[in-house]
């Protein structure tokens, strides 16, 4: 019976090596495992940070060109105004000076009636006296043409 107990711790210590090997080869697919775990946990938080960063700089950004466009608009309505006040002053300025060629104009207008007005004053003034002069001069040329026949009557 000796023989086959020794065939028997023959087998047994295979076994026993297969199964430490086993086990050790449980417990290094056991390292991995918990290595490739820790390794997912770390990339979902990588993942998680990089959305986290992404939703932060599309916020930021989305900030940033409201801002911007705010800016802008507050800078055209500004040039805008500027442009009206300038534009509104040169009218002033062009309405002043139309306001005095045209106050300008009518005193030319009003002096140019006055000349005229004098004019026809003179001319009516000068019609009167021709028209008085006449019967006058008629009566001054009849009594010079008198006084010549009598002097050549006087002296015949």
């Amino acid at each position: 019976m000796g023989k086959p107990a020794a065939p028997r711790s023959a087998t047994s210590k295979p076994m026993k090596n297969d199964f430490t090997s086993l086990q050790g080869a449980a417990a290094m697919i056991q390292r991995i495992r918990i290595s490739v775990q820790r390794e997912l946990e770390i990339a979902r938080r990588m993942r998680a940070d990089a959305e986290r960063y992404q939703q932060e700089t599309a916020t930021r950004a989305r900030s940033e060109a409201q801002q911007l466009i705010l800016r802008t608009r507050l800078a055209t309505q500004r040039e805008t105004e500027e442009l009206i006040r300038k534009v509104s002053d040169e009218i002033q300025k062009v309405l002043a000076d139309i306001r005095v060629i045209r106050i300008t104009a009518q005193e030319e207008l009003a002096a140019q009636r006055k000349f005229t007005d004098a004019a026809k004053l003179s001319s009516m003034s000068l019609a009167i006296k021709q028209k008085g002069e006449k019967p006058e001069a008629k009566k001054s040329a009849k009594k010079n043409e008198v006084k010549k026949k009598k002097q050549l009557a006087v002296v015949k």
